[in-house]
Parts: structure tokens; sequence; C-alpha cells
């Protein structure tokens, strides 16, 4: 009996352990300069442009399936901050531009991170630009670094595409929070 409480138990620490380090994916929009710079409550709309800035080491179709992420998460998740979220700006006066910039793509692999923690890691970076889409002023940037590097079965059930969904929720988060004033960090 005391070796069965004896391995229930380490299972129990092992389990603990992985939940802590799913952690490894999350992270938010980190801004520079405070949030109060600037009042974005007169903008109305926005627009989420994406840009591949890695060329070839980005496959195509990723640019697109962020910015559709991040326009659902603007939709659904924070309906109502904007009046209108679209894919192609107007250069309308209420009208906040947000370029998002990939600048880091790594696709990873689940396979090695199967095998052990650390390796095939998944990476997305992206440069998060926001500006005043009647005058191109750039009113905000920040930085998205996202890290999927856990080893085991709990590593190989995540891949690259979970990772760009996920920065289209936090780029989406960081977009409704600096116009309705929390700013992020």
């Amino acid at each position: 009996m005391a070796m069965r409480t004896s391995t229930f138990q380490w299972l129990c620490v092992c389990g603990s352990g992985l939940i802590a380090l799913t952690g490894c994916a999350t992270g938010k929009v980190r801004f520079d300069g405070p949030a109060s710079q600037r009042d974005m409550s007169r903008y109305n709309s926005v627009a989420v442009r994406v840009i591949n800035d890695v060329g070839d080491k980005c496959p195509e179709g990723v640019a697109e399936n962020l910015q559709a992420a991040t326009i659902r998460q603007l939709k659904t998740e924070h309906a109502g901050v904007f009046a209108d979220v679209r894919p192609v700006p107007t250069g309308q006066e209420d009208e906040l531009l947000t370029d998002v910039h990939i600048t880091k793509y790594k696709k990873g692999s689940r396979f090695a991170r199967y095998m052990l923690i650390g390796l095939g890691p998944s990476q997305i970076l992206t440069d998060v630009h926001l500006k005043d889409s009647a005058s191109g002023a750039l009113l905000r940037s920040g930085k998205l670094d996202l890290l999927w590097a856990i080893g085991g079965t709990v590593g190989a059930s995540k891949g690259i595409e979970d990772l760009v969904d996920s920065s289209g929720k936090k780029i989406a988060s960081a977009i409704a929070e600096s116009r309705v004033g929390k700013g992020g960090t």
C-alpha cells in the first residue's frame, strides 16, 4: 500500500509540474511607454494588417491566419469596443490602424518536443504598431514573443498553428485594452 501512495504522489507532483510548464506559451503585448500617453477613445473602428518581415521562413498563410485570428477575437471576445473591425484600412479620422509585423517565425517540431523538453520549440515574435489611420502617426508600439518548448505529450499537443491563434488573441486583447484605457504594460 505504501508503494501505491508513493507512486500516486509522484504522479501528482509530475502532473503539477507539467501544468506549470504549459505557461511557456503565455505572455502579452508589451508596449513601450505608459498607456496614458495617448487617448485612443476617439477611435471607433480598427483595421488590422499583418506583414511578414521574415520572408520565406514564414510559410504562406501564417500572416493571413494571424490577421483572421486577431479580427475574430476583436469581433467576439471584445465585441462593442469598436463599431467596425476590418482587414483593410480606409484612412478615416476615427480609424485605428494596427500593423502587426512578424519578425521571427520558427515552426519547431512536435516530435522533438515529445522526445525531450526544450527540443524543437515553436516561436512567433511580432511587433505591434498602433497608428492613426488618417495621418499614419504612431501612437503605441509593442512586442509579443510566444514560445512553446514544453516536452512530452503536452509539448507535442500544440503546434505553431496554436501559437498563431494565441498570438491573435493576445494582440486583440492589447488593441481593445488600449482603446478602453487599460493599455497593457
